[in-house]
């Protein structure tokens, strides 16, 4: 299960402020601290089942790594997203040829492969974005606090990207809440119930129906 907080970010230059702020700083790991560029490529079939079967398949190279995540369920309220999700890293050979038989050894993987057949997936938008990360540890929770910057691109389409992300690790998510909506106050932040993946949806969508 994956649980995080989002948040807009009105001013880019707010992230330095946040990443300095006398809390995170308190609570940050810093040997954690990174800067990661992002390049994810959601993935469908022609006629969209897995979209219509609630399911987002992503391939996303972050940094050197290349990870595939299945991502499906959940809720989403007050800037909170929880919804299941599962990775598997790739090397670059598989990266380059998206399937869903990646994830055939987990239960959800194997239904997916039975409800897509042979059908080709296709790429339906793109993301890009620095990220900024740091792991917390308040005591009670352990979290990692993160700045996005870049753009979701489809269907012709672009829509800019600056948000603040904190997930649960592990811990109290009581504690994770308080920590992000305290932080969300001192900057004026608004809580954000739209990922990146509905935002690349509307631009896909635009002119197309389903």
């Amino acid at each position: 299960m994956e649980t995080e907080l989002k948040y807009t970010i009105a001013d880019r230059a707010l992230i330095e402020e946040i990443f300095n702020d006398d809390q995170v700083r308190r609570y940050k790991d810093e040997n954690t601290e990174v800067l990661i560029p992002m390049n994810a490529v959601f993935y469908d079939t022609p006629d969209y089942k897995l979209q219509r079967a609630g399911f987002a398949f992503r391939i996303r190279r972050e940094g050197d790594e290349n990870v595939a995540t299945l991502k499906w369920g959940g809720t989403t309220s007050e800037g909170m997203h929880k919804r299941q999700e599962l990775n598997i890293t790739l090397d670059d050979e598989e990266a380059r040829h998206p399937a869903i038989s990646i994830f055939g050894q987990d239960e959800v993987g194997g239904e997916l492969e039975r409800l897509i057949g042979d059908e080709p997936l296709e790429a339906l938008m793109e993301i890009q974005y620095l990220r900024r990360q740091v792991r917390l540890d308040t005591g009670k929770s352990i979290s990692e606090l993160s700045a996005d910057e870049g753009f979701v691109r489809a269907n012709g389409g672009e829509t800019p990207i600056c948000e603040m992300e904190i997930e649960l690790y592990s811990g109290d998510e009581e504690d994770m809440r308080a920590l992000g909506d305290e932080i969300a106050s001192k900057y004026d932040l608004k809580p954000e119930n739209t990922s990146k993946f509905k935002r690349g949806l509307s631009l896909l969508f635009n002119e197309k129906s389903i």
